[in-house]
């Protein structure tokens, strides 16, 4: 993919709850983009990997302040073969957006493959509104324009790290259908869910850009016929073809879905899970992880350092990690082999690992994966959830289950 790489500059703002729709699917067609006078060419010499290893395309986002955190997430769970798209909101100043770029633009091996891209421009992502939805979409259409060869998409938040290697997780990954969707849901809706898709909301940083909080209406709507809901975490690995389905729409029901939770609180919670579960396309395509480690995130005693705490599950991802959280050190070194300030070695290095010699300096096949314990540990994980019989783990339910249709 020999193209121009550092900035990707589309900006998010002034989207109206209907024109969102149109925003997104346009996005997909538009071959001439705006772009800014700024811009950082990065050259790329890698060779296609073999089919038989994954693909994945990688959104990370954060906020004010969080620029430093995404570097050392990204170098976490770098591989030439992936794809990385950097993402600050409008919180975070245009200089943090400047001092992430010269970051990335300072380690070699992300010039050489030409896999990471910043955006230059972006909105308010508020988590309980639909501008943090309107930033998925966002960040799932400019990599499918920018590079449409990836497998799966994940969206990772500034304050996530990885518990496996990137062999382990690609290896594990290459046995899998590349049609499956790793979303954590469930449809068993109580009373304070109902309550939740009954209000209707109003996030102004879709369309007015000093404006931060929500808006509640006083009164309520009743909850729609023509599909059923499904709520879980808002992280998830999704499949290109699932992707594509919400972006470009080709049915009716990405957009109706799309218009209903532009107006609901927290809609990352619903509604690709909804989507997903209410398709005849996708709904057996679901396995009910986010693959990501669920425990007392906030600890941070001598016991949540060890093996049977962060590992034993064998999830490939955790989250809520605080700034300067002594564990992420932990895990760089007896996981990830990862020093200070530098990628996480792979199959794909093979320099000399010493304080004062980068490993991955020197480059062999970037398609070979030499996986660890980690891959085992993932395995065994995945395992678990997909020789369930449980529906609410395995599959979801499909929009012919339901009375209406759209």
């Amino acid at each position: 993919m020999a193209k121009a790489r550092g900035w990707i500059l589309f900006p998010i703002l002034s989207i109206s709850s209907v024109s969102l729709v149109v925003f997104v699917v346009m996005l997909r067609f538009s071959g001439n983009l705006p772009r800014q006078s700024l811009h950082f060419p990065i050259s790329s010499s890698l060779e296609d990997p073999s089919p038989r290893s994954p693909r994945i395309a990688y959104f990370i986002s954060g906020s004010d302040g969080d620029g430093d955190r995404i570097m050392r997430l990204l170098l976490a769970v770098y591989h030439p073969i992936n794809y990385y798209l950097l993402n600050l909101d409008l919180r975070a100043s245009q200089r943090q957006r400047e001092r992430l770029v010269s970051a990335v633009l300072s380690v070699d091996s992300f010039a050489v493959a030409g896999n990471v891209d910043v955006v230059g421009q972006s909105g308010y992502s508020n988590p309980e509104g639909a501008s943090s939805l309107a930033t998925l979409l966002h960040g799932a259409a400019v990599l499918l324009w920018h590079c449409n060869d990836w497998d799966w998409f994940v969206n990772l938040a500034a304050s996530d790290y990885p518990l496996i290697t990137q062999d382990d997780f690609l290896h594990v990954l290459s046995f899998l259908p590349r049609n499956l969707n790793f979303i954590q849901h469930s449809d068993k809706i109580g009373s304070l869910e109902s309550q939740r898709m009954r209000s209707v909301v109003v996030d102004p940083g879709l369309y007015l850009a000093p404006r931060r909080d929500i808006f509640h209406a006083t009164q309520k709507r009743s909850l729609p016929t023509s599909f059923r809901f499904s709520t879980g975490s808002p992280f998830f690995m999704l499949s290109r073809k699932f992707v594509e389905f919400a972006i470009l729409g080709w049915e009716n029901l990405p957009r109706a879905l799309l218009l209903y939770f532009t107006n609901t609180k927290n809609p990352t919670l619903g509604y690709f899970q909804s989507l997903a579960a209410n398709s005849r396309e996708f709904c057996d395509t679901l396995v009910g992880s986010d693959l990501r480690f669920v425990g007392d995130s906030d600890s941070d005693s001598e016991s949540d350092l060890d093996s049977d705490s962060l590992l034993g599950g064998g999830a490939a991802f955790a989250g809520g990690f605080r700034r300067g959280d002594r564990r992420l050190d932990w895990i760089d070194g007896s996981v990830l082999s990862r020093r200070w300030g530098r990628v996480a070695p792979g199959g794909w290095c093979l320099g000399s690992d010493t304080w004062w010699s980068d490993k991955c300096a020197t480059w062999g096949d970037a398609r070979i994966l030499r996986p660890g314990p980690g891959a085992r540990r993932f395995e065994r994980y995945l395992l678990r959830f997909m020789t369930t019989n449980d529906s609410s783990v395995w599959t979801g339910f499909c929009l012919s289950d339901v009375d209406a249709s759209l």
